[in-house]
C-alpha cells in the first residue's frame, strides 16, 4: 500500500471516518482525471486492497466511511462494512439488535400488510432500518425526485414533502429543517431511514420482533374534516390550506394557544364560513425605507413565534417580507413587522438570454437577497477572464454563501483564482435570466455541503453585502464593493 501518502480519522458519534491521502507525482486535477479513467474492476481491486489495509492498520477501530484524496480532490469514497463478530451470532432469533461492525440485514418491510421485494435488500445500521428511497416511495405511491448537480433527493406524498442532501443528518420537512438519521449511498442507491419518512409522510410504523418485520400502514381513515399535524405545520398554515381563518380553527378545537405538535389531529370546520383575513398590498413603485416596528431574528425564531411576540398575523409577517410558507428566517436577520420590508426593482427575469461579464449593479439589501435565495443554482462568469462555472448558494443573510457545484467547476474556479486566497474578484451572478455584477472571494472556510473536490464555501457579494461577522476587516469588505463596481462596468 505504498502509494497511501498519509491518513486521518475523524472521530464521529459512533466510529470513525478514514480518510486516505494518494501519492502522486501529478497535479490533483491531472491525477483525478486519470484516475476517473480505471475501469471498474480496478475500483474493485483498489477498494479490496484498502479494505486489507484497514484490517492491518487499524484492527480496532471501528471504520464507517472511507474517503479517498487525491490533494483536495475526492477521488472516491465507500461505507465500510466490517466482518461482524462472532459474539453477534449468539444473539437471540426474535432479536433486531444492530452489531456495530456490519450492517444487518435479517430485516423485512410490510407496506399495508404486504410484503415488500425491493430492488436493493434493506438493513439496520445503527439501530435504524433503511430502505431504498426509490423502492419505499413506489410501495407507498409517492412520489420520488432527485438532483444530481446538487446531490438532493426528495419524497412527495400527500402535500407532504421531505428533501435531504445524501449522506446529511438534516432534512427539510415542509420547509423546515429538522434532525434525521444520516442517509446512506451505497452503489448510487440512495437508503433512507424508514421510519423518519414513513412517519413525516403520515404513515403509522411498528416492528414486530418476532418476525422481524417493520409494518408500515396508512392511518385510519379519517373523516373529510379531520387533519392530523406534521412536522412544519403552522395554524396558519393549515388554515390557509382549507380556506378558513386561524380563528375558527382554534375555535373548532378548543385551543388556547398557537402551539401544535406533530400527530394532533384537528376538526376542520365546515368550508365557506371563513372569512379570510385581507390581503396587504406592497407600496406602488420603490420603496426603501423600513417601516416603524422591524425585528432582528433570533435563533429558533418562527413566523408563528415572531407573529405572537408583536401580536400580528403569520400572513402579515410572511408577506411584509416577501417570503413564501416554505421558507425559514436566517438568525441575525432584519425583518419587517408593521410594513413592508424595503425592496426596489432595477433587475427583471428573462431580460437576459445568455450570462455576460458585465452586470447590473443590484443592491442585496433592497433586492439582491430577494433575486437569489437559498439552494438556487446559477453561473458565475469571471470578468477579466470570461471563465464560467456553476454554484449554488448554501446559505447566508447579509451575503451569498456559496459552494462550486461540481469537480468540474472547483477546478474551473480554482484556474481563476490560481492559488485559494481571500483576495476577491470580479464576477457577474447569471440567474433566471439576469446578469448582477458580483464579487466573489477565493478563500474555502466554514460549512461545507457539497462534495466537489474543495472543503468550505465562499464569500459572494453584491452591492451593499456586508460581512456575517462585524470583526470582518472593512478593507476586505471595501475590496468587495471595488469589485462589484468593476463588474457593473464602472
Amino acid at each position: 500500500m505504498n502509494f497511501i501518502k498519509s491518513y486521518k480519522l475523524v472521530e464521529k458519534e459512533q466510529g470513525y471516518d478514514l480518510i486516505l491521502f494518494i501519492d502522486s507525482d501529478m497535479d490533483d486535477v491531472e491525477f483525478a482525471q486519470e484516475f476517473s479513467k480505471i475501469d471498474k474492476e480496478n475500483i474493485k481491486r483498489l477498494n479490496k486492497n484498502i479494505i486489507d489495509y484497514i484490517k492491518d492498520k487499524f484492527p480496532d477501530k471501528k471504520i464507517n466511511m472511507v474517503k479517498i484524496m487525491a490533494g483536495t480532490v475526492l477521488l472516491t469514497s465507500f461505507f465500510y462494512s466490517a466482518p461482524i463478530r462472532a459474539h453477534a451470532a449468539q444473539a437471540p432469533a426474535s432479536s433486531i439488535t444492530e452489531s456495530q461492525s456490519a450492517y444487518n440485514y435479517n430485516i423485512k418491510v410490510s407496506v399495508n400488510g404486504n410484503l415488500q421485494s425491493f430492488s436493493a435488500k434493506p438493513f439496520i445500521y445503527n439501530n435504524v432500518t433503511y430502505v431504498p428511497l426509490y423502492d419505499i416511495g413506489k410501495s407507498i405511491g409517492a412520489t420520488v425526485w432527485w438532483n444530481d448537480s446538487s446531490n438532493t433527493v426528495g419524497i412527495n406524498k400527500n402535500g407532504n414533502m421531505i428533501a435531504f442532501v445524501r449522506g446529511s443528518s438534516l432534512a427539510r420537512v415542509n420547509g423546515v429543517q429538522v434532525k434525521m438519521p444520516n442517509s446512506i449511498v451505497i452503489d448510487r442507491i440512495t437508503f433512507a431511514p424508514l421510519r423518519f419518512i414513513s412517519e413525516n409522510l403520515g404513515y403509522d410504523v411498528n416492528l414486530n420482533s418476532t418476525t422481524q418485520t417493520v409494518n408500515i400502514t396508512s392511518p385510519k381513515s379519517q373523516k373529510s374534516n379531520t387533519y392530523t399535524v406534521v412536522a412544519g405545520d403552522s395554524l396558519w398554515k393549515i388554515a390557509r390550506k382549507y380556506g378558513i381563518s386561524v380563528e375558527e380553527l382554534k375555535r373548532a378545537n378548543n385551543l388556547t394557544s398557537d402551539n401544535i405538535y406533530p400527530g394532533q389531529s384537528f376538526i376542520i370546520p365546515g368550508k365557506g364560513q371563513a372569512t379570510p383575513a385581507p390581503v396587504p398590498k406592497p407600496p406602488s413603485g420603490n420603496n426603501t425605507q423600513w417601516p416603524s416596528v422591524t425585528y432582528v431574528v433570533q435563533s429558533g425564531d418562527t413566523a408563528t413565534s415572531i407573529a405572537k411576540k408583536f401580536g400580528v398575523s403569520v400572513q402579515q409577517v410572511l408577506e411584509y417580507n416577501y417570503m413564501e410558507p416554505d421558507q425559514w428566517f436566517d438568525a441575525g436577520d432584519r425583518i419587517a413587522i408593521s410594513g413592508y420590508a424595503p425592496r426596489v426593482t432595477t433587475v427583471k427575469p428573462g431580460e437576459d438570454s445568455n450570462a455576460q461579464r458585465t452586470g447590473t449593479a443590484v443592491d442585496w439589501n433592497l433586492e439582491g437577497q430577494y433575486l437569489v435565495k437559498r439552494g438556487d443554482v446559477f453561473t458565475i462568469t469571471d470578468v477579466d477572464t470570461g471563465k464560467k462555472f456553476k454554484a449554488q448558494m448554501i446559505g447566508g443573510y447579509n451575503h451569498i454563501d456559496v459552494e462550486p457545484m461540481t469537480v468540474s467547476d472547483t477546478n474551473i474556479m480554482k484556474s481563476i483564482f490560481g492559488n485559494w486566497q481571500w483576495s476577491p474578484r470580479a464576477v457577474v451572478i447569471y440567474h433566471n435570466g439576469m446578469n448582477i455584477a458580483a464579487s466573489l472571494s477565493g478563500m474555502p472556510h466554514g460549512v461545507d455541503t457539497i462534495e466537489n473536490g474543495v472543503n468550505g464555501h465562499f464569500d459572494l457579494y453584491m452591492k451593499n453585502s456586508s460581512s456575517h461577522s462585524t470583526s470582518t476587516s472593512k478593507v476586505y469588505i471595501q475590496q468587495h464593493q471595488n469589485m462589484v463596481l468593476k463588474a457593473a462596468g464602472q
